[in-house]
């Protein structure tokens, strides 16, 4: 059962009717006060349904912000489409239906702040890269994340888009297409050798055949370092 596009669909139908979505009016849209205060830690947002409330974590950037507050906005719209959550409760249970309501509130917020016919037009431009992560995250004034997903659910070949950093090189975020099993968690480490850390500790850009981490699947991956981060596509490999 493909979920996919009627989440695209809520999130399309929401932006047409209440853009330009500033923060006040993506959480106005769905009736809902706004606020920002301190979270416990790896925790970015949370949607009070019962006080029609969403708080914002207030020492993320102003960008990751949005695509916070985008998401548990998509929360708010799953939860009222009866027929919607239906089928996603039927499909899956337990920590899977869990995972999955999180991808698909991921998608839909991405949808919403990043369309889906501007990063169809950057793919035919420049390809499926991980340049494309910081140049659309600028170019669009929209976070990372947003990107990665997008690239994720959009690129032509089935793939997983992450961005690492930090000293030991860690993932911040990751999103993977629906046809790709394998997935990669946040705070996942790499080994020493791995092309991202020498991407990561020397500068250059890589493009070389390897496995995720802790998985033993070979993926085409290219690297692009900018910033203090490594931004990585793991294509899937054709038979």
């Amino acid at each position: 059962m493909n979920l996919r596009p009627r989440v695209i669909e809520l999130a399309q139908d929401y932006r047409k009717a209440h853009a330009p979505l500033t923060p006040e009016r993506l959480a106005g849209g769905i009736g809902t006060s706004l606020s920002y205060g301190k979270l416990p830690e790896g925790k970015f947002g949370a949607l009070v349904p019962e006080k029609r409330h969403i708080l914002i974590d207030q020492d993320s950037t102003p960008k990751r912000q949005r695509f916070t507050l985008a998401h548990e906005v998509m929360h708010f719209l799953i939860q009222q489409d009866d027929d919607l959550l239906s089928d996603l409760h039927e499909a899956y249970e337990g920590k899977e239906l869990e995972n999955q309501l999180e991808a698909l509130c991921n998608l839909g917020a991405a949808e919403m702040l990043l369309p889906s016919e501007i990063v169809d037009t950057a793919l035919v431009k420049k390809g499926q890269s991980p340049r494309l992560v910081p140049v659309l995250a600028e170019a669009q004034q929209v976070s990372e994340e947003v990107v990665i997903i997008a690239l994720a659910e959009r690129g032509p070949t089935p793939s997983i888009v992450l961005m690492a950093g930090s000293k030991p090189l860690r993932v911040y975020f990751s999103a993977k297409h629906p046809h790709i099993f394998d997935r990669v968690s946040r705070g996942t480490g790499f080994r020493r050798d791995d092309p991202l850390v020498v991407a990561f500790e020397t500068g250059l850009p890589q493009k070389t055949r390897t496995t995720l981490p802790n998985h033993t699947v070979l993926y085409g991956l290219e690297a692009y370092p900018q910033g203090g981060r490594v931004y990585a596509v793991y294509k899937e490999l054709k038979n």
